[in-house]
């Protein structure tokens, strides 16, 4: 029979396994670019996407489609709205309302800004400069609060996700 400090320290064992493999799947924020179209962005254990685009002239997407845009998107079980007209993005418990449109896709829900009158790119800058700052982010969105990491967020956002090429 085991003593109960053996029990105990494989107990402990467990639980850093786990948590390790947790901070093993959110690893941050990243960006690249891929056929005309930079990226900056994080996701998180669940699928959901956190996601600044920008395409250039010589992107390769549908007319009409260049220049930038914020993707929130998240499983659609996850959603208890699916119409959403606006996302909340809570930098260090400050909260940015943003317009957007909501699109579906399989079992996917994204809700999608672009600049428009009401919020340009000038409104969304210093939203990019907090997240770059950022010690924690959360994003309210169709009724959820969604986690993301900010590591590497100052890294992935150095290139203004907001001017395209």
């Amino acid at each position: 029979m085991r003593s109960h400090r053996q029990i105990a320290l494989v107990a402990a064992g467990l639980v850093i396994i786990a948590a390790g493999a947790v901070g093993a799947q959110d690893s941050g924020w990243g960006s690249g670019y891929q056929m005309g179209q930079s990226y900056a962005g994080v996701s998180n254990i669940d699928k959901t996407r956190l996601t600044f685009s920008c395409a250039g002239r010589n992107a390769r997407v549908d007319p009409g489609k260049g220049g930038p845009s914020l993707t929130v998107a998240m499983p659609k079980a996850k959603a208890m709205q699916a119409q959403a007209r606006s996302v909340e993005i809570v930098v260090d418990d400050k909260a940015t309302r943003v317009p957007v449109r909501a699109e579906h896709d399989n079992d996917m829900l994204a809700f999608v800004w672009t600049p428009g009158s009401s919020f340009g790119t000038a409104s969304m800058r210093p939203v990019v400069a907090a997240l770059r700052k950022a010690k924690t982010i959360e994003v309210r969105a169709a009724g959820a609060t969604l986690v993301f990491s900010a590591q590497s967020a100052d890294e992935a956002l150095k290139d203004d996700p907001l001017t395209c090429d």
